[in-house]
């Protein structure tokens, strides 16, 4: 039995991931597109490490043919009328196999930060009702 203590990350796990991290991965991602695979990238607003608009950035160096139409296309609002909130809570892209979510008012921890639209999301993903 395991006398472990949960944490924020394991400090092994880290130290063994640490060469795969940060890394941009457009080509894998360019591949599973290319394969038809449904990809979807989100960004809480907020999220000082991976910030929404760096993140968009990356998107654009993606080479999805059609990218344009991607970019160009407009945001569709999510909202969300549980727990007080009321509103827009975050924004979709779609285009093809590719979705691009912008969670608002939520930082790196979404499910955590804004757990109505993050379900909705997760949602989507699954093709599962959200309640």
């Amino acid at each position: 039995m395991c006398a472990c203590r949960w944490g924020e990350q394991s400090d092994d796990v880290f130290d063994a991931l640490a060469g795969d991290f940060m890394k941009p991965r457009i080509q894998e991602v360019d591949q599973l597109l290319k394969l038809g695979v449904n990809v979807t990238v989100y960004s809480g607003q907020v999220d000082l490490i991976w910030a929404t608009k760096g993140t968009m950035d990356w998107v654009q160096k993606l080479k999805l043919d059609g990218l344009n139409s991607f970019l160009s296309s407009p945001r569709t609002p999510i909202y969300c009328n549980k727990e007080g909130q009321s509103g827009t809570q975050a924004f979709v892209k779609s285009y093809k196999n590719l979705n691009f979510y912008w969670i608002l008012e939520a930082g790196h921890m979404v499910p955590l930060d804004n757990p109505c639209p993050a379900l909705k999301m997760l949602a989507d993903i699954t093709r599962s009702p959200a309640e």
